[in-house]
C-alpha cells in the first residue's frame, strides 16, 4: 500500500492540534506541524485535508445493523455491519443484539466467536431480553424474560458478551455480581427504576452505564427525577443518540460532556432508502430516515457516528467534547484500545 501524506489538517488525539500533517503507512503514522510535511512527501500520495479534522477512528458501543444487514441475522450480517461501520469511520464496534429467545441469543453469541480475531470487533452488546415491559420500546414483549442464572452463565461462557442492557429491578444481587465478575458492563436501560433505585444501583455498581439516555426509562419530573439525574450525580457514562429525534437538543445539553458516549443505536436501514425493515422480530417502517414500529414508537436509528459527532459539536459548541464522546470516552468506559493512526485507520471529518 502506497503511503499517504495528508496536510492542512487539525489532528485529534484526545486534543485538537491545528496546522498539522500526517504521513500514513500500514500500521503507523508520523505526525508533524506546519510546512515541514513537504520534506516527507516523496513517494507518497499527497492529500490537502482542507482544514478538516484527522483522527484514527470512532468507537460505536451500540449498533444493531446497517446497509440492510442486522446483527441478529448471524455471522454474515455481523461482518457486513462491521464493514459498513469501518467504511464510515468506526474503527471499533460493539455489535448489539436485540431481544430474542435465550437459545437464539446463545447461538448468535457462539457465531460471533468467529469475529474475535477482527480488530474492528469489540464484542457483543445484549440489549434484552431482561427488560421491563413498561419501557420495552421496540422490543418484542413476547420475548422479554426474567433472568435465570443458568442462562446468564451460558451467555458468559461464550466469551463474546461485553455489555448487557438490563432492567436492574429484575435481577438479584448475585446475578449482577456474576455478570460484573465476568467483565460484562451493566447498562441501565428499558427499566422502570426510579431515582432512588437508580442511585442505589450506581452506588453498588460504579462501572455501570446508561443505555440511550431518556429513552426506555422514566423521564425527569421536578418531584420525580428518574434515573438520568442519578447517573449524572454518580458520574457514570451515559449513552446519547444524537440524531435530534430521540432526544431534543436542549435536553441533550443537560448531560455532562465528560460522561457522554455518543452512540448510533443504528438498525439495518442505516445507509439505505426509506422502506420496510425488521429490528429483531419486530416490523419497522422507515420514513424520512426515522425508524418506527407499527405503533409509532422509535425503533433504533439510521444515524452514523460521524453525523452524531457533527450534530453534538454544533449543539454543544465544542468539537473536542463531541470527538471525545465518540473516541476517548467509550474507550475508557469499556477498556477498548483506540487504534493507532495509520493508513488503515484514519478519518477526515469536517466539523
Amino acid at each position: 500500500m502506497k503511503p499517504k501524506l495528508i496536510h492542512n489538517v487539525t489532528h485529534f488525539d484526545g486534543e485538537l492540534h491545528a496546522d498539522s500533517w500526517a504521513l500514513l503507512t500500514p500500521g503507523a503514522a508520523v505526525v508533524g506541524k506546519g510546512a515541514t510535511w513537504e520534506a516527507h512527501s516523496q513517494g507518497a500520495d499527497v492529500v490537502d485535508g482542507q482544514g478538516q479534522i484527522l483522527l484514527s477512528g470512532f468507537i460505536d458501543t451500540h449498533c444493531h445493523g446497517a446497509a440492510g444487514e442486522s446483527v441478529n441475522d448471524g455471522l454474515a450480517g455481523m461482518q457486513r455491519v462491521l464493514d459498513f461501520n469501518f467504511a464510515h469511520g468506526v474503527a471499533r464496534s460493539l455489535l448489539s443484539l436485540i431481544t430474542s429467545s435465550h437459545s437464539e441469543l446463545l447461538d448468535l453469541c457462539n457465531q460471533a466467536k468467529e469475529l474475535l480475531g477482527d480488530p474492528r470487533f469489540a464484542g457483543l452488546h445484549l440489549e434484552g431480553p431482561y427488560l421491563a415491559h413498561s419501557h420495552k420500546g421496540a422490543h418484542d414483549p413476547a420475548r422479554l424474560a426474567v433472568p435465570e442464572t443458568t442462562e446468564l452463565e451460558k451467555l458468559i461462557a461464550t466469551g463474546v458478551v461485553k455489555s448487557m442492557t438490563i432492567a436492574p429491578e429484575l435481577f438479584d444481587s448475585s446475578q449482577l455480581q456474576l455478570l460484573e465478575k465476568a467483565g460484562i458492563r451493566l447498562c441501565l436501560g428499558h427499566t422502570d427504576i426510579d431515582y432512588q433505585g437508580a442511585k442505589n444501583f450506581f452506588e453498588s455498581h460504579p462501572n455501570a452505564l446508561v443505555t440511550h439516555a431518556f429513552n426506555g426509562m422514566r423521564g425527569i419530573h421536578h418531584r420525580e427525577p428518574g434515573p438520568v439525574p442519578a447517573a449524572i450525580e454518580a458520574g457514570v457514562f451515559i449513552e446519547l443518540i444524537m440524531d435530534g429525534i430521540h432526544v431534543h437538543e436542549p435536553v441533550a445539553k443537560l448531560l455532562p460532556a465528560a460522561q457522554l458516549l455518543l452512540v448510533t443505536d443504528a438498525m439495518s436501514a442505516t445507509g439505505m432508502p426509506d422502506g420496510s425493515y425488521r429490528l429483531g422480530s419486530v416490523s419497522v417502517e422507515v420514513k424520512d430516515s426515522i425508524a418506527r414500529t407499527p405503533q409509532g414508537g422509535l425503533a433504533g436509528s439510521t444515524l452514523t457516528l460521524a453525523k452524531a459527532v457533527s450534530n453534538y459539536a454544533r449543539v454543544s459548541g465544542s468539537p473536542v467534547a463531541a470527538l471525545r464522546a465518540a473516541t476517548v470516552n467509550p474507550a475508557r468506559a469499556y477498556g477498548i484500545e483506540l487504534p493507532e493512526l495509520s493508513l488503515e485507520n484514519h478519518v477526515l471529518l469536517a466539523l
